[in-house]
């Protein structure tokens, strides 16, 4: 092999090595801002709302920041909020409030359903709406394995907690409540629905007994009323006649709210949902008919993720209709 040839062979060789190292660089660039899966934009719409991640549709996942006091402490909270990018500032959406079950959190689920979300607005299976999705826990210390462990927070979610949330969230997007007052927010309780699985599902069936006034649709699923253990009734008429005691405290009548209660065909919290839809249809018919508690089963569902997505899914077609 000549000179000439050798010194062309060195040339192409470091030149193809400067390529390769430029594209590793750029491939190093890459995985550190992608590493956390979400967008690294920190541009905040609103003093308190932080845009966290947004989608190829043009939704965002948007943070809210509160605090909270829970058993003498002050806790430092936020809510995720799903934003559809039909949402206009200034013109008013309908809001969903969604819980997550044991273990979970308003940031992990609101991850998993904004794709699923974009899909069905999309499909037309879903209207534009906000979705909130707060976290019951006051942080991750009081997670445990024992789910039963979690029903004060869930109880202290819905009887207190939720309305600071509220607060926070509809003074940073515009809902149908045109002010954060009390009586702003009874007069948009037609376009304010709340949700929730498993623990989430126990928690909205509370926010059905203490919030009414501000809540006209609900959709618990795979989870039963636990206000038994509140109020010491604990038979299935005494929860039954606790589930309706805030509507007819607040003289509702059948159109006046609705409640799409939806469970897994195969699983196990459906025993104990079946009789106490049984006994609100039976000693309520006054309030509870069919046409505003529907209850539906996921075929071949049991308690998952999946089944949540599918009844979430299925009960998108009764909100805010």
């Amino acid at each position: 092999m000549d000179i000439k040839m050798r010194k062309t062979i060195l040339r192409v060789g470091a030149a193809i090595a400067a390529v390769l190292i430029v594209a590793v660089v750029v491939w190093l660039v890459y995985i550190r801002l992608n590493s956390s899966g979400t967008s690294s934009a920190t541009t905040r719409s609103q003093p308190t709302s932080q845009i966290t991640r947004s989608s190829q549709q043009g939704s965002q996942l948007q943070t809210v920041d509160y605090n909270i006091e829970y058993d003498g402490k002050t806790y430092d909270k936020n809510v995720v909020v799903y934003v559809p990018d039909a949402y206009k500032q200034g013109t008013p959406m309908n809001i969903l409030y969604l819980m997550h079950g044991s273990t979970g959190s308003g940031e992990q689920t609101a991850q998993a359903m904004q794709p699923l979300f974009d899909q069905w607005i999309a499909q037309g299976q879903m209207e534009p709406m906000l979705v909130a999705f707060p976290t019951y826990y006051p942080d991750r210390s009081f997670v445990v394995s024992n789910y039963s462990a979690d029903y004060p927070l869930n109880h202290f979610f819905a009887t207190t907690e939720v309305q600071t949330v509220m607060q926070k969230v509809e003074s940073q997007f515009t809902t149908y409540a045109s002010e954060t007052t009390d009586q702003s927010f009874e007069d948009s309780r037609m376009h304010r629905a709340f949700g929730g699985y498993s623990m989430g599902g126990i928690t909205t069936w509370d926010v059905l007994v203490d919030q009414s006034q501000y809540f006209g649709y609900y959709m618990p699923m795979a989870g039963d009323s636990w206000i038994g253990q509140t109020t010491g009734n604990s038979s299935t008429n005494e929860v039954a006649d606790t589930l309706v005691s805030g509507l007819e405290k607040n003289g509702y009548t059948p159109n006046d709210f609705k409640i799409i209660a939806m469970v897994g065909e195969n699983d196990g919290t459906k025993s104990s949902m079946i009789p106490q839809i049984n006994a609100l249809r039976r000693e309520h018919s006054n309030v509870i008919n069919d046409n505003n508690l529907i209850y539906w089963e996921n075929d071949n569902g049991g308690h998952s993720q999946e089944s949540f997505e599918i009844e979430t899914e299925h009960g998108m077609q009764y909100l805010f209709k």
